[in-house]
């Protein structure tokens, strides 16, 4: 049922034993000012537009290492853009993956599952019923984010150091919504949430593959209309995280080491979806063929935000929702939820949240 996604898992299942007794090979990550705890085995799961995600890391609350990282392809975005509502085949293709994913994190160590669902659950009209019915057999309690907590945690999963003194915008292109943070040095974060994301584009512009020169022009003119809300202060750095960020860096080899996309890498991953079916791009660049149909509204997105903020430089962050949960977990286990501004604003180095 789940999908492992090669050359991400980096730990074998072991018997179960105590979370806090067990010592991590190797713990890589982000450290902010916040104090390192006893590493301890944490699993979340992610129910998104596209797929329902299963991430296993060992933690010790500032730093973490990835266990396991795998996926099942629901795509729940399509649904509720349809009719507003998840309903019955999806929730038990939901239950079923969350049944697999339970028992996968128990056999790595994890004591307990922790399940979050983002922009289809928000938007549901049926969004009662699937979360009873996923609560009940499963002895999970599946929490709803929202934009500004979907925000937040995307912040505090960045890996990579960045440059807390000047002012940045940290974005995460969702399949049916994009969630910006706005950074300034010793302020509080701001976030922000745009009910659309590159499943969601998609949907509104049915585009040809690969998508048509007047297509593209259409999906340009939704990404900026959908984004016109978004009012951001100058901002010298966007930071991309998500899927549809890292799949676009392989689209320009080069800047998976750099981690930086310039104006002219922009302009060669648009030429490239331009001129290539997504059948083809999945071949050479190493992408699934359902998320290479979704990369031309994905890079519309982008050039949409740099059309809207002052930012001239654009990275992508490894890090994400996902490993944002992770750390809220280490942090403040089942008290996350409230803990989370406080949390990010230890981990920006005093911030005030």
């Amino acid at each position: 049922m789940a999908e492992q996604r090669r050359g991400e898992r980096r730990g074998e299942a072991v018997p179960r034993r105590s979370a806090t007794s067990r010592s991590p090979r190797s713990v890589s990550g982000r450290i902010g000012s916040a104090h390192a705890g006893e590493p301890q085995i944490c699993a979340v799961v992610d129910i998104g537009s596209n797929s329902t995600h299963l991430y296993v890391a060992v933690s010790d609350g500032v730093r973490q290492e990835a266990i396991a990282d795998e996926s099942a392809p629901i795509e729940l975005g399509r649904l509720v853009e349809q009719d507003r509502t998840i309903g019955r085949k999806a929730t038990a293709a939901i239950a079923e993956a969350l049944a697999a994913f339970r028992a996968r994190a128990e056999a790595l160590g994890a004591d307990r599952l922790h399940v979050v669902g983002t922009e289809p659950f928000r938007r549901a009209r049926d969004q009662e019923s699937v979360l009873r019915a996923l609560r009940m057999p499963h002895q999970v309690e599946p929490i709803v984010l929202t934009h500004e907590e979907e925000g937040l945690l995307t912040v505090l999963g960045l890996q990579h150091g960045h440059d807390h003194s000047a002012p940045q915008l940290v974005v995460d292109i969702g399949g049916g919504s994009t969630e910006a943070v706005e950074l300034h040095p010793h302020e509080p974060p701001r976030a922000l949430g745009v009910s659309v994301g590159s499943a969601r584009l998609r949907a509104r512009v049915s585009y040809q593959d690969p998508p048509r020169p007047r297509e593209w022009q259409e999906l340009r003119r939704h990404a900026q209309i959908a984004l016109a809300d978004l009012t951001v202060g100058d901002v010298h750095r966007i930071i991309l995280v998500g899927g549809t960020a890292t799949r676009l860096l392989k689209l320009v080899p080069a800047t998976l080491i750099s981690r930086r996309i310039e104006r002219e890498d922009l302009a060669a991953m648009g030429a490239r979806l331009a001129s290539l079916p997504a059948k083809e791009i999945a071949e050479r660049f190493a992408v699934s063929q359902r998320r290479a149909r979704l990369l031309p509204a994905g890079i519309a997105i982008v050039e949409a935000l740099l059309q809207r903020t002052t930012a001239r430089v654009v990275t992508v962050d490894r890090g994400g929702i996902r490993e944002g949960l992770v750390i809220a977990v280490a942090r403040a286990g089942g008290g996350w939820r409230a803990a989370l501004p406080a949390l990010v604003g230890e981990t920006r180095g005093g911030a005030k949240p």
